[in-house]
Order: structure tokens, then sequence, then C-alpha cells
């Protein structure tokens, strides 16, 4: 076990000498450890040797997740695997798990309660879907279910049946609570010696998103804040969307202002059919003009319109140029990449970090995990472990 105070190549990074064992397989746990690696934490990804991993294997997944991680081809499947991934929980601070280990390694007695028995400063974090006590536990499914579950897809819905979105929410929400509870843990451990088992499941961290709504239906008010023709989405002339999101006094009376209609602004708070009507109103405003010459129109204003920008339109946006959010990985093997630079900018790099070959790290990480070359050369024969060698 390492001092998370301690410097490693990472320099100054603030989480430079904390090592993380990650054990997941899904968004999740990639988010998680990606958050931690981004702030200078040593992450050993434990993958498949046949290289059948869904992060891995996800178009753009790479470059998206495996960024500043070590990669260790180990079969977790493997009657000997036991014995590796003990030696490699007590040379970490902190395991990261999302759902359960696979059978023969909990029958093998790898669990947080047998580690920490060991290693009392250990961090266990684990981000399942409903949680230890939860009667929904046996139960499965993927992000648009866990949104489901939470509240939150009802709120988006409102009374239509809604699009399944192209992207996971759940997995970063919950990821990123994850992470903040590791960060708590790990400050109390350095003043305590004593590591925690911290979880931070898929639901109730979806929840937290939505607790303004729930504080309200629990104190006998109504869920979501009604449909407002001042905060939505529009069409223009060219066909694409443009946002609206004049919410309050200030914004509207700009945007009315902007569009020469000071007659709308006692509008801004009418009753639904009343909201219904300054839509169609606005939506025929909109149409009289391109996305592009809406946005250029009010920029610089109060009246709060932006545009809608596909993924293909982030790529080439002056924001996100100026900001270098896109940058360039350029592997020694393999296609070119290109890949989000972290949005915490203040300790994390510039996310330009080359995510590694599948199993590039086994050998050196088992070495410092106190293996022999002999070890390693008869797990590989084996089929423990695969790559390199």
């Amino acid at each position: 076990m390492t001092d998370s105070t301690a410097t490693n190549a990472d320099g100054d990074r603030p989480l430079a000498g904390l090592r993380v064992l990650d054990l997941s397989r899904m968004f999740p746990g990639a988010f998680c450890t990606l958050m931690l690696a981004d702030l200078g934490a040593e992450v050993i990804r434990i993958e498949p040797p046949d290289g059948i991993d869904p992060v891995r294997g996800m178009p753009g997944g790479l470059a998206a997740y495996q960024r500043s991680k070590r990669s260790v081809a180990l079969d977790l499947k493997h009657v000997a695997a036991a014995d590796v991934l003990r030696r490699l929980i007590a040379h970490v601070d902190v395991v990261v798990v999302e759902t359960a280990l696979p059978r023969s390694l909990l029958d093998a007695g790898i669990s947080y309660e047998t580690a920490a028995a060991e290693q009392p400063g250990l961090i266990w974090c684990a981000i399942p879907a409903f949680g230890r006590d939860s009667p929904y536990g046996s139960r499965s499914g993927h992000d648009i279910a866990f949104l489901g579950y939470s509240g939150l897809l009802a709120l988006m819905a409102g009374s239509t049946i809604p699009a399944t979105p192209d992207f996971v929410l759940a997995s970063p929400i919950a990821a990123l609570v994850g992470c903040i509870g590791i960060l708590a843990a790990v400050a109390e451990r350095d003043r305590t010696g004593i590591g925690r088992m911290v979880e931070s499941t898929l639901v109730d961290s979806t929840m937290w998103v939505i607790g303004e709504q729930i504080a309200r239906v629990a104190g006998g008010g109504q869920a979501g804040w009604g449909e407002a023709a001042s905060r939505r989405a529009y069409r223009a002339a060219d066909g694409k969307m443009i946002t609206l999101s004049a919410a309050e006094a200030r914004t509207w009376s700009a945007f009315c202002a902007g569009i020469d209609r000071p007659d709308l602004e006692p509008r801004l708070y009418s009753d639904a059919s009343g909201q219904d009507q300054l839509r169609q109103e606005l939506e025929g405003i909109f149409a009289t003009r391109t996305a592009a010459e809406w946005v250029a129109h009010f920029d610089g204003t109060a009246a709060a319109v932006g545009p809608v920008l596909t993924v293909e339109d982030l790529l080439v946006d002056d924001h996100v140029v100026a900001r270098g959010s896109i940058v360039d990985l350029v592997p020694d093997a393999g296609d070119p990449m290109r890949a989000l630079r972290p949005p915490l900018r203040s300790y994390a790099p510039d996310g330009s970090e080359i995510p590694p070959a599948l199993g590039a790290d086994t050998d050196d990480v088992l070495r410092a995990a106190g293996l022999a070359d002999d070890e390693i050369d008869a797990l590989r024969r084996d089929g423990v472990i695969g790559l390199p060698g």
C-alpha cells in the first residue's frame, strides 16, 4: 500500500502515488477510474486476455476511457486468478468494482471484508445498480433502465415516450459520486490509517440529480417545472435547432427587445394555455432566420439564445478549438485517435496520454506486486495471464 501524499512520475498532480486496481468491466468503473487517473493516480485496469471487453471494444472507448491507465491481461475466471489478484490487491490503495466479482473469486474469498482484514487502510469502491440492501438487487439493466428507476427519465419524457439516449448518463453520475467517495475515504485514511467500503449505486446517484423534484413532491407539490415557451428548443429556418433559456425577467426582457416584441414581456409567466400560444408565436419568429443568424444576432446580449451543436459541430466549434478541448493521440502502432481533454484543467494533463495496448503493463505490474519472472512465465503458460511475453 502507498502513501497518498507520495509523488511519482505524474509529478505534482494531487493523486500522484495513489495506486488503484480497476476490476470494473463497464462504463461506471471506466468513468470513475478515468477521473482518478487524470488526477494523477496510477490506475491498473484488469482486462480479459482475449480482448473481449465492453469498454475497449466500444468504438471510441479506447481513446475516451483508457488514457493514463495501465493494462494487465488477467483471466479473472481462471482458477489461479484469485492468488494473483490477492497479491495485486495487497499492492494497491483502492479497488474499484461494479457488480459482483466472478463466482470463482468470491468462492476463493476475494472481497472487501477479507482484504480489509489484512489491509485496514484499503479503500474499496463498488458502483452497482441498486446496492447491497435493495430488494431489486437481482434485477439487471443498462443505462436507460437506471434512468427509469431513478425518476429522471419520467421527468425528461413528460407525457411522451422519450427517445433512447445515444449516450450513458446514469453511469458518469454514479462514477462521479463514487470518485468523490474515494477521495473522501483517502482523506479519512490519511488521518486515521483506516480505509472503508464506498458504495455509489447507479439508481441512488441518479436520483440525487433530481433531489429538488423529490423534495417538492414529498412536500405535497408536483414534479417538474412545467412547460415554458421561454425555456425550450426551437427549429430555425435551415432546419437546425436553437435553444431559448430566457427563464427570468432579465433574460426574457433582453430576448423580447432583440426580436422587437416588447409586447411579449408580460406573457413570461402566463398559464399553460398562454404558454402554448406563446410557443406557437415564437416558432413562427424563429423560422424566419437560420440558426447561425439567430445565434449571431443575440451574441453578447442577455437573451440566452444558443445553438444545438451536433458531435460533428463540436469538432470545429470555436469554443472547443480555443479551449483545446479535443486532443490528438498518436500511438506507436495503430491509427491516430482524437479524444476529449479532461474538463478539470487545474490539475489534469492535456489528455494526450496514449491508451495502453491490451496487457502492455502485465509483466511490470506483476513484478511490482512481488511476482518473480518464473512465476509470471508459469502464469502465462497456464493461460492465467496473456500478452506480452
